[in-house]
């Protein structure tokens, strides 16, 4: 009786274990288009088997189920998750590259090199007209026009960096929401899992959560030998286990540039520690935002350059044009100041608040070392070169700038493009400086022919002449964009092939599970057939066997 008992508890195990079986895989099917979800198994055994006596061997007594097993790869998981930060990077990187490409809305007519073009026009026009009043009205407008434009895409690339607070913002608060549903997924698979089960559905969830976690910063994580998880950036803890804790936003107290924008926020963690991103969006932000050299420039090297053409461009104009005579016989005249100021409240600004807001220092003694002695021809040269090993030899005059004032050399602040302005002096157009000789007015227009010669002065910028230095500008961004958007476009193909991958580990098969459906229903069936064969045996043994003689 014991073996006809055995067979149909055999046959039982079957019939259970395909039915649960069957029920992951309708589970499956429910979740095929669920992100994030990974398709599980049924992970049966035989159970121990019935040891026959007499050294007959042994006899199966049925199936066991072990567990409901997810499938996945946690080395594809790592995988997508870092190249998914990287993506991300790239991607905030070359968003804003492009929207700095906006600004700079090369080629165009309100672009700076039409401007420039503009204001040669106007300087050849007047230098055939010199005495001629529309000429030189015509000069002066062009000159506020190219001061104005080039105020214009300082002011915008600055907005924008303030502006960008808004996507750190959005992306500190994302960090913080995802690190606070990480540690409740925490608790709940915990008190879940407390008993040795498996909670593969809120797993799933946990999981989810961390891929997109990825897509902001740069994440760490494992799990120890008592099923505590963790997730650290940058070497912090984000998530330990039950506790969460966060990123915060708080205001800069230095300019990291000194010509960034003045709201600028920065992001650390809310106990004051410093944060240390290699990648994810936050930290492609903060290198488009921040970076004024390097590789991954940003923002702040294109304002850089914008100064450094002002601060050129104006200082050059102001040494020819007040060498000078107007129409009025005036002389010394700048054609450019800062803020709408006039050439005597310039020049007492420079001198005395022109060097970090404080005085400006002298070093006419070291910029005229050597020149005496040398021909005439050479010594503007060598002027030039003693200027340029006195900012590089002394680094906390590297991004400053010397000028000649009243015949004297001092070290001053650069010329910032959004303060540069044409002088008030000339609102009286009289004053521009277009002849060389005060006996020769009003037809001499030699000193303008020297202005206009300096759009063909290879020598003016280390990017050769004024033209010059913006296309080169210019190209610099428009090189720095692609190279982003190529690094973005390799990303992607990355991506999506570890994406690939981990789906046709982890993702669902309706085909697959339609197949399993059947060979499960199948040998559920057989199972059930078993046990009726089993249950007429039985019924034969108890009710028709014994009865002769009643």
């Amino acid at each position: 009786m014991s073996s006809g008992f055995l067979g149909l508890t055999t046959a039982l195990s079957g019939l259970f274990a395909n039915q649960r079986s069957l029920s992951v895989v309708s589970h499956n099917v429910a979740n095929a288009n669920t992100e994030g979800y990974s398709r599980q198994i049924m992970n049966t055994v035989a159970y121990n088997p019935q040891v026959l006596p007499g050294g007959m061997g042994t006899l199966g007594v049925g199936v066991d189920v072990k567990a409901v097993q997810q499938v996945r790869d946690e080395y594809l998981d790592k995988k997508y998750r870092v190249e998914t930060s990287v993506t991300a990077m790239w991607d905030a990187r070359a968003s804003v590259l492009s929207e700095v490409e906006t600004i700079f809305n090369e080629p165009s007519d309100s672009s700076i090199s039409e401007l420039l073009d503009n204001f040669y026009e106007s300087l050849q026009t007047l230098n055939n007209e010199p005495e001629n009043l529309t000429a030189r009205t015509l000069v002066r407008q062009s000159a506020i026009a190219l001061t104005e434009g080039v105020s214009s895409i300082s002011d915008a690339l600055k907005e924008l960096q303030s502006d960008l607070n808004t996507q750190f913002k959005s992306a500190v608060d994302t960090v913080n929401d995802l690190a606070r549903q990480i540690s409740e997924v925490n608790k709940s698979i915990y008190e879940i899992e407390v008993e040795g089960g498996k909670a593969n559905d809120l797993r799933d969830q946990r999981n989810l959560l961390v891929d997109q976690l990825s897509e902001y910063v740069n994440v760490d994580y494992y799990e120890d030998d008592k099923n505590r998880f963790y997730v650290l950036v940058g070497g912090q803890q984000l998530v330990a286990h039950f506790r969460a804790d966060s990123l915060e936003l708080v205001p800069r107290e230095e300019k990291l540039n000194e010509d960034d924008a003045d709201s600028i926020m920065d992001v650390q963690w809310s106990n004051g520690n410093k944060i240390n991103l290699t990648s994810g969006k936050i930290k492609g932000l903060m290198e488009v935002r921040d970076n004024i050299d390097g590789e991954n420039k940003g923002i702040p090297y294109y304002i850089d350059k914008l100064n450094t053409f002002a601060d050129v461009f104006s200082d050059t104009y102001n040494q020819i044009h007040s060498t000078g005579y107007g129409l009025d016989e005036s002389t010394g005249v700048y054609m450019f100041t800062i803020n709408n100021m006039s050439t005597e409240e310039y020049k007492d600004y420079l001198i005395n608040q022109g060097l970090n807001s404080g005085p400006a220092v002298e070093v006419t003694s070291a910029v005229t070392e050597g020149v005496s002695a040398l021909p005439e021809e050479d010594q503007a040269t060598q002027i030039q070169s003693n200027i340029k090993a006195i900012l590089e030899n002394n680094p906390e005059y590297a991004d400053k700038s010397i000028k000649l004032i009243d015949g004297k050399y001092y070290i001053t602040d650069k010329v910032k493009a959004s303060e540069m302005t044409v002088s008030s002096d000339i609102e009286d157009v009289n004053k521009i400086a277009a002849a060389t000789n005060v006996d020769d007015l009003p037809g001499d227009a030699t000193n303008a022919l020297t202005m206009v010669e300096t759009r063909n002065n290879l020598d003016m910028y280390d990017w050769g002449a004024p033209e010059d230095f913006i296309k080169s500008l210019v190209s610099n961004l428009g090189v720095d964009a692609a190279a982003s958007n190529d690094r973005l476009d390799n990303q992607n193909l990355m991506l999506n092939e570890y994406e690939t991958l981990r789906n046709s580990i982890m993702g669902v098969s309706l085909d697959e599970e339609m197949a399993n459906m059947i060979k499960y229903q199948t040998a559920y069936n057989a199972n059930a057939r078993m046990i009726n064969v089993f249950d007429e045996m039985l019924d034969r043994i108890v009710n028709n066997l014994g009865i002769v003689g009643r």
